[in-house]
This record gives structure tokens, sequence and C-alpha cells, in this order.
């Protein structure tokens, strides 16, 4: 009965399909890539947005490019396209541009109040155009805290295959990550989760079966400070601090004191 494949580009990281290509064509399975964290990032030598998928872009204000709020669809088909501009007004079929000229206009299905305001445009534009130093930026930060989260035992980086992805953030995965999470935020240090399992939200629980691989890991993931205005001392500070925390966490773990 499966209709859609979703894949999720966490953190940036593009997904390969390709040996499932002729399987989902066989089945009629269309492919839909959530690549809100992606924007710059490759799939192979091909930027995500270009593999031939409906692509689905976020804008909003921590992404990798930032129009403070809004998105953007990458369409597979002229029809695509087409079904995407309705459902974004409405389920208007006419353009703007269209309906000033003419005393109606008509609606062929249901829709949403779904597009990008002038406003929100021109800053991404402006975004746009110093996007590559921008790209270069978030992969120099993050093989920053690479680089220093190899000397943090306890802490094992996700990696996101830094020389394809424009990375969106930095996650580790820790034991005893709740009491490390309020421990860094009481410092002032401002990490967070991404993301708690859809399949335990309320809204899901029509659909819900267990998933203990999803469980296991959401329990381990903690997001550290990914800004563009981090310096090298900030991600040392984030690190050692990190370090001295999952080290106290172990010697509790095991009975011990620091």
């Amino acid at each position: 009965r499966t209709r859609v494949l979703l894949p999720v580009l966490y953190g940036g990281r593009a997904v390969d399909l390709t040996a499932l290509a002729d399987v989902l064509t066989e089945r009629g399975i269309a492919v839909v890539e959530d690549a809100a964290h992606a924007f710059g990032s490759f799939q192979g030598d091909q930027p995500v947005g270009a593999t031939g998928v409906l692509t689905c872009f976020s804008f909003g204000p921590i992404k990798n490019l930032t129009c403070i709020e809004g998105g953007a669809l990458v369409p597979r088909t002229p029809e695509d396209a087409q079904a995407a501009r309705r459902l974004r007004t409405l389920g208007i079929g006419q353009t703007q541009a269209d309906r000033i000229r003419t005393t109606t206009y008509t609606v062929h299905s249901t829709g949403f109040r779904a597009t990008l305001s002038a406003v929100h445009a021109a800053v991404g534009l402006a975004q746009l155009a110093r996007f590559p130093q921008t790209a270069r930026a978030r992969q120099d930060l993050w093989r920053a805290y690479a680089a220093a989260l190899a000397d943090v035992p306890g802490a094992t980086l996700v990696d996101v295959d830094i020389e394809r992805t424009v990375p969106f953030n930095c996650v580790v995965r820790v034991a005893d990550r709740d009491r490390v999470f309020v421990t860094l935020r009481d410092l002032g240090i401002g990490v967070g989760v991404h993301y708690p399992p859809n399949h335990l939200q309320p809204a899901f629980r029509p659909w819900h079966r267990p998933l203990p691989a999803t469980e296991t890991s959401a329990a381990q993931l903690l997001s550290l400070p990914f800004h563009l205005g981090l310096s090298d001392d900030d991600v040392h500070h984030v690190t050692t601090t990190l370090d001295k925390i999952l080290y106290a966490c172990s010697l509790s773990r095991r009975g011990g004191t620091r």
C-alpha cells in the first residue's frame, strides 16, 4: 500500500536511493525528499534538488539559506509545478498577475495560503548571493568540531559526509543525554535535541508501532551550538565542557567521585 517514500536528509547529508530506483518505479512509489537541512549539499556530483525527485527545502531562520520564513519545492514535472502553484494559493488556478486583469478567478481544489512574501524573497536573494561563503564557513565549523571531539571520549559524532554536505547542525551521541543536556544548558551552552521521535507524538498515535532503533538513537542525540557567529575558542569551550560533564557522568555510573 506504500505510495510515497519520504527520505529525510538529516543534518544536510543526502540519501542515495539509486539501488531502489527500479523497485520504486515498478511499484509506482513516488519519492519526496525532505531536504529542509540540505540546501547546498550534493548527492554524488548532483546538487540536492537536481536528482529528478520532488524536493522540499526550508528557508527558516536557522537553515543553511534563510528567508527568515518560508521554503521552496523543486518539482519533477511541469504538472507537479502547476499543482504546487495551485495548492499554495488556496487552489486558485490563475496567477496573481492574471487575476488582477479579470473580474473573476477559478478555484480548482482545496489549498493553502503558502506564498513567500516579496520581503522574505528579498532576504533569500541576498543570502543566495553570499551562499558559497556561507557553505564553506558551515563546513569549516563542522570540521573544527570534528577535530575537537576526537579527544572527547563518550561523544560519538554523527557523520554527514562533510565533503558533499553543507551541514545544518553538529550532533553527537552521548550516554545520560538528558543529564548532559540540562547541565550544559545550566552553564549557558545552548545545546538542543533534533528530534524527539515522531512515532511517539500524540498526533501519530493511530499509526504507532514500536521502533526500537529510533527510540535508542533518540535518547542519545545531542545537538551542539552551531551557527556562523561561533569562533574556534567557542568550539573549544563547548567541547572541553562537554568532556568534563561526560567524565563526571561516567564516574557517577561507576559509583565513583570526581
